[in-house]
């Protein structure tokens, strides 16, 4: 009836400022109607992205920062190899836990203490830790649909389908690592401070306390919502922000510790524009799928590029100021950071980092197709394609394939891995080698008293760590002992080492 007011209006030349209440009512109740539909292509999207996650979650090795993951929520941080895999034991010790954090780590502590709990609850293995990110991934997801509807996209469940294809998204849903639960959060923070709920300055320390990334993307929605909010809602900006500071000023003490650590990881901020071209690619590659279709998938990201500029004007035109202005300074503030820590954007895998503020990109991008509809199937296109020929997203060693050969060979044999700088690789070993005996190669250990302490005539299976403290001696071994090189371990027969 509303509708067909509003047209007879127009037709009649009768429409005043009242026509644009009526226009608006009128879409208002256009996608009341079209909520339904909606709704379940989301819910269907999310059930799919869930099996897809489960199976990522079963199948895919243990790599090295799941192994600290692992070890810190169970209060080893440092490995006790006398413990076996008890050290997979979890430990609701969160005093240990943040004292480990503080000395070995470079992270905040909250997903961690998260996660501990967790894992004591409902059992220490890696797919129960796993399933924590992946439930944190499909909240991110239910929240991007919620804020669409909130700021009355068109089309609300074109986020949730960008992010269920993401690099980022399915990347974090079966990774034990903070990243899902940040990137949970800003979106959280996101959508309270939309709303000027009384939880939005909590919720981002909270963010702030899950990885310090995120603080590139909470702090500037705070300080963007706050300072709008203070003619009008001054009560609510300064709870917010007292609520904010209450919970990141404890965080100093950790960030003094950590701001200087792990120098040699990244090193040095290169040439300025490779640099610059690297931070906006890795952050277009994190909102879009992981493909093999280089180079021309370098055309999709200036694709997507273009749309989520377009779709920051629009949201600016239509006074959303907080999403494009904070993404904004979070590629700035994560550019500014590489350039004071003297870290590469290059040689790091910037996708997987920028990947925490890849919702707040995606909503940009779907602004720009509530602008420039015409786009929408150009865009559905290249995400089919990059799905289609989506690449294994975690490029590390496969250490559960690698046991399994091991297991297959020999079921009484010894594995031998090297130490290396923080006990994560053997860690890994340990845990995918399912009852094989798993020996640790030290720096002063030579060959005779090895094979004595392992077992002469036993095959020995060698895992190189290949990091410093116990590289030269694993190279030496490879020398001295006959060895047999495989894919990714040596296999040695101790048979033939003469012994003196």
């Amino acid at each position: 009836m509303m509708k067909y007011e509003f047209e007879h209006a127009i037709e009649n030349g009768n429409c005043t400022g009242g026509c644009e209440a009526a226009n608006e009512n009128a879409r208002i109740a256009e996608a009341a109607r079209k909520r339904p539909i909606e709704n379940w292509i989301v819910a269907g999207v999310i059930l799919v992205f869930a099996i897809v996650a489960w199976a990522h979650i079963r199948s895919t090795t243990i790599w090295y920062d799941e192994a600290i993951t692992m070890l810190t929520t169970s209060g080893h941080a440092r490995p006790d190899w006398s413990l076996g895999m008890e050290q997979f034991k979890p430990t609701a010790n969160l005093v240990r836990i943040l004292s480990d954090l503080y000395r070995y780590d470079v992270h905040p502590p909250f997903y961690f203490w998260m996660l501990a709990i967790w894992r004591v609850l409902f059992g220490r293995s890696l797919e129960v830790a796993r399933l924590l990110s992946a439930l944190f991934t499909l909240g991110t997801m239910g929240l991007l649909y919620s804020y669409a509807i909130e700021v009355r996209m068109k089309w609300p469940p074109v986020p949730v389908i960008i992010y269920a294809v993401s690099s980022a998204g399915l990347r974090y849903a079966y990774n034990a690592r903070p990243y899902a639960l940040a990137s949970f959060l800003v979106v959280l923070t996101l959508f309270l401070s939309h709303r000027k709920s009384k939880w939005a300055g909590i919720c981002a320390g909270a963010c702030v306390a899950t990885h310090y990334f995120a603080a590139l993307c909470v702090s500037p929605i705070i300080a963007i919502e706050c300072l709008r909010a203070w003619k009008t809602q001054r009560r609510w900006a300064v709870w917010t922000g007292i609520g904010f500071v209450a919970i990141c000023s404890p965080l100093t003490i950790l960030v003094a510790k950590h701001a200087g650590a792990r120098p040699q990881q990244f090193p040095v901020f290169g040439i300025f524009r490779k640099e610059v071209y690297a931070l906006m690619a890795g952050a277009l590659e994190g909102a879009l799928p992981s493909t093999s279709l280089w180079p021309l998938w370098r055309l999709v990201l200036l694709l997507g590029l273009l749309i989520a500029l377009v779709g920051g004007v629009w949201a600016l035109r239509l006074k959303q100021v907080a999403l494009p202005l904070a993404y904004g300074a979070f590629l700035c503030g994560f550019l500014l950071l590489c350039i004071v820590t003297h870290k590469s954007v290059v040689k790091m895998p910037a996708d997987y980092y920028l990947g925490v503020g890849a919702p707040l990109l995606i909503l940009l991008i779907a602004s720009g197709l509530d602008a420039v509809p015409l786009m929408s199937p150009v865009l559905a296109a290249a995400l089919v394609a990059g799905t289609v020929t989506a690449t294994p997203m975690m490029s590390t060693i496969d250490y559960r394939d690698m046991l399994r050969h091991i297991r297959k060979e020999c079921n009484h044999c010894a594995v031998l891995v090297g130490f290396g700088e923080g006990g994560a690789v053997p860690a890994c070993v340990l845990y995918e080698a399912k009852g094989l005996d798993v020996f640790l190669l030290q720096m002063n250990d030579v060959p005779d008293e090895l094979v004595q302490r392992i077992g002469q005539g036993r095959t020995i299976f060698l895992i190189p760590a290949q990091e410093p403290r116990t590289i030269e001696v694993e190279r030496d071994f490879e020398e001295i002992l006959p060895a047999e090189a495989q894919k990714g371990y040596f296999k040695i027969d101790t048979s033939r080492f003469a012994m003196p």
